[in-house]
């Protein structure tokens, strides 16, 4: 827990106030928004040019504060921080700060206010938002920030969304219901707690399709995020030689959609060969080859009862 010398002790119970601090006292308060929200934030470069113009002294240091069950959190100043940190602009020795005390669900409806959608990661933050929705929460590194929306895509139509025909779809999918649709296939995933350098987008989305169509294939993908693989006379098994494919794909230089998809044909591959087991001729294999998997989205749709859900 943070030390701040500053007295504040006088803020009341439902008052706002003005207080000025030290510096260093506001700079170690917690941050009131997510490393990936700070990211998002554009073209920081400009607005380091705008702040020099435009910094009249009284409001460049006059900073919001959310006080949230005892806690100090810093509502804005993420680039006048950066400028003062990297002596852009000179550090003031001390700020004025507006205290609010708010409740969570207040302080998140001021955050997307000073942060809305077009400036974030929109569908992780949807993703996130529906995690919540849904009683979703997730201890894996590979699942619980959200990255998930581009595996959703290529599970439900093959595709990234980037990749997808717009003549033919018209709509992008719902994440809401894509996540309720696949809420026990993540948990299921979750619970083995997949390996983030092996589960790229599209061994995920190959996850979720698979283990929707035969829970049994779950023991495939425990089998690949501990690196469990075999050789045999220098073949492969379905599991080392997806191992390889992967190691492969990620020397390239960039992991587009296209590359995804590619990954996730082999994976799909790979796992209708591990299930014809170890005494059938072809499950022992020198490389994977990408397939074309409609047949096994098709199958998945209707076991889950949303084969013409045009919303996914």
């Amino acid at each position: 827990m943070i030390e701040i010398k500053t007295d504040l002790s006088f803020i009341k119970s439902n008052d706002d106030e003005i207080a000025k601090i030290n510096y260093n006292d506001w700079a170690s308060m917690k941050d009131g928004f997510p490393l990936d929200r700070i990211k998002a934030i554009k073209n920081t470069s400009k607005l380091e040019e705008k702040w020099k113009v435009i910094q009249p002294e009284g409001y460049f240091s006059c900073l919001d504060v959310a006080l949230i069950n005892g806690v100090f959190y810093k509502i804005n100043g993420i680039i006048r921080k950066k400028l003062w940190e990297t002596e852009a602009l000179e550090k003031p020795t001390t700020v004025i700060i507006h205290i609010s005390k708010l409740s969570l669900d207040k302080y998140e409806a001021i955050v997307d206010t000073l942060y809305p959608l077009s400036a974030r990661n929109k569908s992780q933050d949807i993703i996130l938002r529906c995690y919540k929705k849904h009683r979703l929460i997730f201890n894996s590194d590979r699942l619980r920030h959200g990255y998930i929306s581009d595996a959703l895509n290529i599970v439900l139509r093959s595709n990234t969304r980037t990749l997808q025909d717009k003549r033919t779809l018209n709509q992008e999918i719902n994440i809401d219901h894509a996540i309720k649709v696949f809420k026990n296939e993540l948990i299921i995933i979750d619970n083995f707690n997949p390996d983030k350098n092996i589960f790229l987008t599209g061994i995920l989305a190959a996850a979720l399709l698979m283990i929707s169509i035969d829970k049994n294939n779950t023991e495939f993908f425990i089998k690949l995020s501990r690196l469990e693989g075999s050789i045999k006379h220098d073949s492969l098994d379905p599991v080392e030689a997806l191992l390889r494919a992967i190691e492969v794909i990620k020397e390239r230089k960039t992991l587009d959609g296209k590359i995804q998809v590619e990954i996730c044909s082999k994976a799909v591959k790979a796992v209708n060969l591990w299930k014809l087991g170890e005494s059938s001729n072809k499950y022992w294999v020198k490389r994977l080859s990408s397939v074309v998997f409609l047949a096994e989205i098709r199958k998945m749709k209707q076991i889950k009862n949303i084969l013409h859900e045009r919303e996914l």
